[in-house]
Formats: C-alpha cells, structure tokens, sequence
C-alpha cells in the first residue's frame, strides 16, 4: 500500500501458560521489558466460556526462533521492532513474540479486516454486493488497489468495518484510525491478524471464503501501484500453501513493512510479521530482513530448508 487512505496518497517522512479460548490455545513468549528472560500469561479471544489455565511447553524450535527474530530487530546499525505471531491449526497453538500482541500502524493489512466484515455481512444478508464490488473485494486483496479499498471503505461505513471485526473475532489490540479516512492508520497486532484469517476460515461461508482465498495474492504478484509483494509469506522461492495479504507504508520517518498469510497444507499455519524500520533503510532492506525473518519460520516449520538465522541477519 502507497497511501493511508481516502484522504489520497501521502509519503510521510519461562513461563508457558495455555488459554483454551473459543478453541485456541495461547501462549506467549516475551523477551524484553520487565519480564525479560521469562513468560507471561496472555489472554486469548474473547470469549463468555470459563477459562482454565494449565502449564504447557511451547515448541522449542519456534520459540527460540521467534525470540530471535525479536532480539535481532534490536541489534545493528538500524534496530527495528518486529511483532510475530504464528498460529498452528492443528494443534490450536498460538505462538506470540515480544510484541505479537503490540499494535502496529496496519498499513494495507486492513484490507483483510475490511474484506472479511463485508463478507460477514453479506453471509448474515444484511448487504448484496453488486459485481462491481466483488471485483473491488478481490483487487484490495490481490494487488492492494487502494482506490478498490477507498470504494469498499466509503460503501460499507469505513471504520465500522474495522470496529464490526473486533467483536466478531473477539480482537484485543485493534483499534480504527483516528482519522476516520486514513485506513492504513489503524492500529492492530499480529495477534489480531491471526485471529482473523482464523475467523475468516471458520466463519465464512465456504463461497465467500473462497472468495478471499482466491484472491489473496500470491507470489510473483506486483501491487497495482507496481510494488513487488513478494516477500515474507509470499517470497519466491515460495513455500507450500502461501497465500497473503502484504502491507506497505512509510509513515512520519517510519517504514511500515508487512507479510501476513498462510502457509502449509490445508493453511495448517497462521503466520503475521508486523514490522517498524527506520525508513532510512528504504524497501528493498526492509524486504530482505522480512524474507529472513519469515523464510527461518518456515525453516523451523518445515516448510524451506532450515539455514538458521544469522546474528547479523536482520
């Protein structure tokens, strides 16, 4: 995404526990601030169920992985904060880094919340949508059209969407722009993006789901504004089962770089990398520390060789 919104473009400068909520299972790694070198609790979806609290071990590989992403972002000449979140759906386990549950600027990741409200309405026969606007749905998705998304945005009561989709997905961080125009000014963790492509699997109906699916771009894709998103998820040479939404955007010095999706067989994992770099470090750095940081995921889940993760890598 190369803008924020309808108000046009503009460049501007351990200790585990699991949480069975609604079906998923939580836990939370931290490896800074005041809890440095241990674990904390981290409240799941919400949910009107009882919650029980039991000890659990998160996957070692993953973890060690994720907290090294996490301390990474903080070394060399141009530190970065990553916010990672990785969700298996076979085992029901969400995964959350140092700042998986911390809220980023969205940048064109929006487009999914947008998307998927929409579609909830659709399912619920509150909206129709007209053929225009399926063939809008499916090119905010696939190339991050903005104006597809300013339509989208406009028709369907712009920040409502977002708002729709913190209580349908019981999402903790996310919270609309404060301008009402600048969509790509909402804030939301990579926990939340997780929790709703998790909802948009599960919730849709199957042909609205597949309208999302389908359109969810995939690698060797350019923007409509010409950006290449092929990295992170959807990096080539690609892993088995991707498909993403990306999100591009420099905001007041900041470089907002983005790679969101599913990977594995029948979309087994749920992966969000939210990222904050310098924008001295310009988009093709940015994208090379993403393709490092999601490619040594997908190495420690199976899906690209595993080479580790270089101390200097990101």
């Amino acid at each position: 995404m190369g803008d924020h919104g309808t108000g046009g473009a503009r460049l501007r400068s351990g200790r585990v526990w699991l949480a069975p909520l609604g079906g998923l299972v939580i836990a939370a790694l931290i490896v800074g601030g005041p809890l440095a070198g241990g674990y904390r609790p981290v409240a799941g979806p919400a949910s009107t169920e009882h919650v029980t609290l039991a000890a659990s071990k998160i996957p070692a590989a993953l973890a060690d992985m994720i907290t090294r992403i996490d301390a990474m972002g903080q070394s060399g000449p141009s530190p970065a904060e990553y916010g990672v979140a990785v969700l298996d759906r076979s085992t029901k386990r969400l995964t959350l880094g140092a700042e998986g549950d911390v809220p980023f600027f969205s940048a064109s990741v929006v487009k999914l919340f947008t998307v998927t409200s929409i579609l909830h309405r659709v399912d619920t026969g509150d909206v129709t949508l007209t053929p225009p606007q399926r063939t809008q749905i499916e090119r905010a998705l696939r190339v991050s059209d903005n104006a597809s998304m300013n339509a989208l945005w406009t028709a369907f009561g712009g920040t409502k969407t977002v708002t729709d989709m913190v209580a349908l997905a019981g999402l903790q961080e996310t919270r609309p722009p404060d301008n009402p125009g600048e969509w790509g000014e909402t804030r939301m963790s990579p926990r939340d993006v997780v929790a709703v492509y998790q909802y948009m699997l599960t919730s849709l109906t199957t042909a609205n789901r597949d309208l999302v699916l389908d359109s969810l771009a995939t690698p060797g894709t350019a923007g409509s504004d010409g950006f290449n998103q092929s990295f992170g998820v959807l990096q080539v040479p690609g892993m088995s089962g991707a498909a993403g939404k990306q999100g591009w955007m420099v905001d007041q010095g900041h470089l907002y770089l983005h790679s969101t999706g599913l990977l594995g067989a029948k979309h087994r994992y749920v992966v969000a990398v939210l990222s904050k770099q310098a924008g001295s470090v310009g988009y093709p750095a940015g994208r090379k520390r993403m393709d490092t940081a999601v490619g040594a995921l997908g190495g420690v889940l199976g899906l690209l060789p595993d080479v580790g993760l270089p101390l200097n890598a990101l």
